[in-house]
């Protein structure tokens, strides 16, 4: 089960304005993965819906390019509209552009109703569809930056809890300065959610964007690269508390000409515990501690319910409420996998349930103080799922994120290893 809440982020990847685009069709993903390359833009495919939420969990996108008969043999847009409608409720504010055959004109004008930005007809000429793509990326940029009334905030920033409100009123204010910030939190709080809403508040800016992830065995060459490539732009720093004390002075001595959003799975002692003091004042202009969910009280009944919804539109499945008894349980748990785990539960609760609500049972909770609720297959279950995070995180390290090698030791297609990052919020 997937969770669009991103925990951490590949290795290494760069531009400023990211594209992707729904359809089976290789070859016209790849026409059109041409024309943005020459324009500035990268643009990834995903042949299915499948595809291309795993995607969406583990990165963020500036515009999505929806074919609506992105199956074969399909051409009355029904499966395509049922796409529109899922990304539309996970976040009004995305800008997503149909695109459709000369006979599907009504179609189109249809999508746009449903919430489409635009359109793009087949065959398409290059410029015009550049020049769509261009607008799609700064009315990303203006929906992000002016926020509006949080209808359609992603679910980190859901929440009436001050301190939640508090990150808000942050990233607001600092989101389009070139200050460095260094974002603080538990494992699933959303700290690359965080910096992704600092990024989209500069969408429009034509600068570097570099992301890359710490760990202990990184070198001064890797590091080398990513700051050649970030100059002039902003430079992510994943896991930042596991940079090696060996590179840590050359890293500080480095960071100059480039703004840096470093990320740490620690709190403030702990960090200053891993850093030096040279490299911790260049990261730290601005830090943004995010609040665990478990002191965040009626967030986490706010959240479930947020799930719920989301989670039964993306799957076609009856919307249930959540029952008192579960809401109750909900609000006790201390839920240590933060809001990510919260967010695992909820789903499997909508895939599972097979009643008129969701119930305590469906949780598959543990004893936080409302009772053993957890079945012991779902528990053997549960074991299972830390086993396989585990093998996959240990893969990830030893080839430093490459995704190809990763994969080939554990016995995966690429795909298959991205659809299970995204499960585990890797």
């Amino acid at each position: 089960m997937e969770c669009p809440i991103p925990n951490s982020l590949p290795a290494l990847s760069t531009g400023p304005v990211r594209i992707l685009f729904v359809d089976d069709d290789s070859d016209i993903v790849a026409a059109a993965g041409l024309v943005a390359r020459r324009h500035g833009m990268s643009l990834t495919g995903a042949g299915n819906p499948e595809a291309a939420w795993s995607l969406l969990a583990e990165r963020a996108f500036d515009v999505i390019l929806l074919d609506l008969n992105f199956a074969r043999g399909q051409t009355s847009g029904e499966a395509g509209f049922r796409m529109l409608a899922d990304l539309m409720a996970t976040d009004p504010r995305r800008v997503v552009i149909v695109v459709t055959g000369h006979s599907g004109i009504n179609v189109a004008v249809e999508a746009m109703r449903g919430g489409a930005s635009d359109f793009v007809i087949k065959p398409w000429s290059n410029d015009a569809l550049a020049e769509k793509l261009k607008r799609g990326a700064a009315l990303a940029g203006a929906r992000r930056a002016a926020g509006g009334d949080g209808a359609g905030e992603p679910a980190l920033l859901l929440g009436d809890d001050p301190a939640i409100e508090r990150v808000r009123r942050m990233i607001a204010r600092i989101g389009a300065t070139s200050a460095s910030v260094l974002v603080l939190g538990n494992a699933g709080s959303g700290k690359s959610l965080t910096v992704d809403l600092l990024r989209r508040q500069r969408a429009g800016e034509d600068a570097p964007w570099v992301e890359i992830g710490m760990h202990d065995a990184i070198t001064i060459a890797v590091l080398e690269e990513a700051l050649r490539a970030s100059r002039g732009g902003t430079l992510v720093l994943d896991r930042v508390e596991q940079v090696p004390r060996s590179v840590q002075p050359f890293l500080a001595g480095q960071l100059g000409g480039r703004r840096v959003l470093a990320m740490a799975r620690d709190d403030r002692q702990g960090v200053r515990a891993a850093l030096d003091a040279d490299l911790l004042a260049r990261l730290n202009t601005i830090e943004i501690e995010l609040p665990r969910l478990a002191e965040r009280g009626e967030d986490k009944l706010l959240l479930a319910r947020h799930f719920a919804d989301r989670f039964a539109r993306r799957h076609a499945i009856v919307p249930r409420p959540i029952s008192e008894e579960a809401a109750r349980a909900i609000l006790a748990d201390d839920w240590p996998d933060d809001v990510r785990g919260l967010c695992q539960a909820i789903e499997r609760a909508v895939l599972l349930a097979e009643g008129e609500r969701i119930e305590i049972a469906d949780l598959a909770l543990g004893d936080s103080g409302h009772g053993d609720v957890r079945p012991r297959a779902a528990a053997a279950d549960l074991n299972l799922d830390r086993a396989e995070k585990q093998l996959i995180e240990a893969a990830l390290d030893r080839h430093r994120f490459n995704i190809s090698r990763a994969a080939d030791e554990l016995g995966l297609t690429r795909a298959a290893l991205y659809r299970r990052m995204a499960k585990h919020g890797l």
